[in-house]
């Protein structure tokens, strides 16, 4: 009995890692879609391999598990300061349990309202607005489930599974594909880090955003705001624009109120460009 236990265990656990890696590699492709989607260019005719798509989970689930443990945290701090109290149990304790149920819906509905102003934003403003669109898609999709499900007679007769698959597969999409949008935007518009490349058969220099770097090459965004695919055999060194700055901390960089170290490093980094220059 013992031993059939662990077999069962053991394939319990190995058949719900083949599961997390598929949706994991789906999530990916969907990801990889709204990045070149955001720089206009064909994903069918990219020179992308499958292991493109695996590193790409490198790139979204640290996001990810981040949103998890915020999400628990603010919960948990929620429920500490309720005192562990459910919804209802809180709404029956109060004087004027209407007018609380009211208050306490009242950011959820606002949120809800919002959502499409912030979409209909987007569409007059542009990328400038993209940062809040999954979010702003994802609850405007919440609202429309919640409404499909509204009336009494198709909550007894749709499964809550149905329900459940029709509300958070999409959003699943949502945020995958427009979280690989953003990233685009990001990295040619927001907050674009320069490089500059070296070729291994060529004296001259390219300069550009770098976009992404896949398998068989890097995307950079040229000066000309073309998009180039670069082979890495083409390649024979690739060095930031920018220097690196360590982080120096509020007071120095904030009211310039640095350690000696922190000015040294300041100094020899200084020194470093004019004799480049």
């Amino acid at each position: 009995m013992e031993n059939e236990a662990r077999k069962f265990s053991i394939g319990l656990v190995t058949e719900g890692i083949a599961i997390f890696v598929a949706i994991g590699f789906v999530v990916s492709v969907i990801y990889d879609w709204g990045f070149f989607y955001a720089i206009d260019i064909d994903s069918i005719s990219l020179p992308t391999t499958i292991s493109d798509h695996f590193r790409t989970g490198v790139v979204w689930f640290p996001y990810l598990l981040a949103f998890v443990f915020m999400f628990f945290a603010v919960e948990f701090q929620f429920q500490r300061v309720e005192k562990g109290l459910t919804e209802k149990e809180i709404i029956e304790s109060s004087k004027n349990p209407e007018k609380l149920k009211k208050f306490r819906e009242g950011p959820w509905k606002l949120i809800r309202w919002t959502a499409p102003l912030a979409v209909f934003s987007y569409i007059l403003i542009g990328d400038a607005l993209s940062s809040a669109l999954p979010f702003m898609l994802s609850i405007m999709w919440m609202g429309f489930a919640g409404w499909c499900y509204s009336t009494p007679l198709i909550q007894l007769r749709r499964s809550w599974e149905t329900q459940t698959a029709f509300t958070f597969l999409p959003i699943i999409f949502i945020l995958a594909f427009f979280s690989g949008y953003n990233m685009a935007v990001d990295a040619s518009v927001r907050e674009p880090k320069q490089v500059s490349i070296s070729f291994s058969q060529q004296s001259n220099h390219f300069k550009g955003n770098l976009l992404r770097e896949f398998e068989r090459g890097i995307f950079i965004l040229s000066e000309n705001d073309n998009v180039t695919f670069i082979p890495w055999g083409q390649i024979k060194s690739i060095k930031t624009v920018e220097t690196y700055k360590p982080f120096q901390g509020i007071l120095c960089d904030w009211f310039q109120i640095c350690s000696d170290t922190d000015s040294k490093k300041a100094n020899s980094v200084d020194a470093k460009n004019r004799a480049a220059e």
